[in-house]
């Protein structure tokens, strides 16, 4: 492909159950610090930092900047492994960064709508540590100092 396709993102869905989002007062920039920071403090570990604006380039597309942060940390896989194995693929967690025309919006599933249906009270409790999680990343977000 030689020249370069623009895809221009639609307005996002609003409500859904399975997720939430939010937009922030943040550049792209300041955002993706503000999270590695936020997560470096709850010792929480990047697994991978997905580019899908870098990915899209080389099918010859263009977008706008957008990021997939995976992050967990083994204290978590052991106490999911423990509960049910077959969770797994539930996991690393991750939270979205995309940039549209004069802002940012941040977005991650919501972990008790992924953990409640396997029925089991840890995966439950686990899930609701993971939303407290994604709860300290947003109040930091649309709080910034």
């Amino acid at each position: 492909m030689s020249g370069r396709a623009t895809v221009h993102h639609c307005p996002p869905g609003a409500g859904h159950a399975f997720q939430r989002a939010i937009t922030i007062p943040l550049d792209f920039d300041a955002t993706l610090e503000t999270i590695r920071a936020i997560l470096a403090a709850l010792d929480l570990w990047i697994i991978h930092e997905i580019d899908p604006q870098m990915l899209v380039a080389r099918a010859g597309y263009s977008i706008a900047r957008t990021r997939q942060i995976l992050y967990f940390h083994p204290r978590y896989m052991i106490r999911l492994l423990g509960a049910d194995p077959s969770a797994l693929p539930e996991v690393p967690l991750k939270i979205v960064v995309l940039e549209a025309k004069d802002r940012v919006r941040v977005s991650w599933p919501i972990p008790e709508a992924l953990f409640e249906r396997y029925g089991n009270a840890d995966l439950v409790e686990l899930a609701r540590e993971f939303a407290s999680i994604y709860a300290a990343i947003a109040v930091k977000l649309q709080s910034p100092r």
